[in-house]
């Protein structure tokens, strides 16, 4: 028997008591939705009364936009800046010698101003120095070359660094590397070239000659480049980067040598460059015409190591003499490739003051 009370009856008061806590939960949903969709009334100029929810708006502000052409999440936004419009103006200055005129010195103003004058009474706009000739000979005051090799009369340092950093003006250093007498009698065997009796090798003329594929010879030329990069010169041009080809070759002596000749002319200018890196410095070579038009390129290099289609690509310009620029232009496209250098014509017929180097 159960006991009394347990089971009393609640059906009409407890159906009240549920009726009574929905309309208090409706009464509350009601609320919280006013108050949600308060945030979302605007009225307009006419006074009438308007709804704006988000995902309505959303809509709105999407409607005829494409979807992701990959397909992928909508909620990765990809910006894409229309390329700038390249004015003529921009296109020529990308161009390092369009506007240059350049006229080969001797010797050099006595200041800035004077150059100045000089130049402009001759149409140019920079000049080319020779700052190491065939016999080694250094024109300036330089603190790195053999002491027996530098001019006692040429200009001081510091008149040459502020003569190559006039504004607007162009600098080239004239560097003749490798036919050098001075460096190579004085250190023939770590630098020169030899004959098999050990004693320094002299071409036809009676100079000297340095040897590329040893390393005191590359670091002597590299050592003087990276002085004139210092001294501010916005360009070195190379002459003489390749082996003797007159006078009695027969008698060199270049057993010892690990490198090969266009070897060592490669590793010469990678080496220059890497030295050069820091410095906003052009390296240009100085060729002749039958150089780079010759058709027996094989027998060149074995002679002179001069293999252009490894050492042009090394190179940002190269200067030649020629009443032809564009069988030039054509056959150094065809050496180099896509690694091609600049041009830079020298013209047939100079003024009296020097060579006129017409880009």
């Amino acid at each position: 028997m159960g006991t009394k009370g347990y089971h009393s009856y609640r059906g009409r008061r407890g159906a009240r008591r549920v009726l009574g806590v929905a309309l208090l939960a409706l009464i509350l949903l009601a609320a919280c939705v006013y108050l949600f969709l308060q945030r979302y009334v605007t009225f307009t100029d006419s006074g009438e009364v308007r709804l704006d929810l988000p995902f309505f708006q959303q809509q709105e502000d999407t409607a005829g936009e494409a979807p992701p052409a990959d397909g992928g999440s909508e909620d990765v936004n990809l910006v894409i800046d229309a390329p700038e419009e390249q004015t003529p103006e921009a296109e020529e200055t990308a161009v390092p010698y369009g506007e240059h005129r350049l006229v080969g010195l001797s010797a050099l103003p006595a200041d800035g101003a004077a150059l100045a004058e000089t130049l402009a009474a001759q149409g140019a706009n920079g000049f080319v120095y020779g700052v190491k000739d065939n016999t080694g000979k250094v024109s300036y005051d330089s603190a790195v070359a053999l002491r027996d090799a530098v001019a006692s009369d040429g200009p001081d340092s510091q008149l040459l660094s502020a003569l190559c950093q006039q504004e607007g003006i162009l600098s080239v250093a004239r560097l003749n590397c490798f036919h050098d007498s001075y460096y190579a009698f004085a250190h023939m065997e770590s630098a020169g070239i030899c004959q098999s009796s050990g004693y320094i090798w002299y071409d036809n003329l009676s100079y000297h000659w340095l040897d590329p594929a040893k390393e005191q010879a590359r670091s002597y030329v590299i050592d003087l480049a990276l002085e004139c990069a210092r001294l501010g010169f916005d360009e070195l041009l190379l002459e003489d980067v390749h082996y003797p080809s007159a006078g009695k070759l027969e008698k060199i002596d270049y057993s010892g040598n690990a490198l090969g000749k266009t070897q060592a002319l490669v590793q010469f200018l990678t080496e220059l460059k890497e030295a050069l890196a820091p410095y906003d410095v052009r390296v240009a070579l100085l060729l002749d015409e039958e150089t780079l038009l010759t058709q027996d390129s094989g027998a060149l290099a074995e002679t002179t190591g001069q293999d252009l289609s490894q050492i042009l690509p090394l190179v940002d310009a190269v200067y030649a003499r020629t009443s032809d620029s564009m069988a030039i232009k054509t056959a150094i496209t065809a050496i180099a490739g896509e690694r091609s250098p600049a041009f830079v014509p020298i013209a047939d017929q100079a003024p009296s003051a020097g060579d006129w180097y017409l880009p």
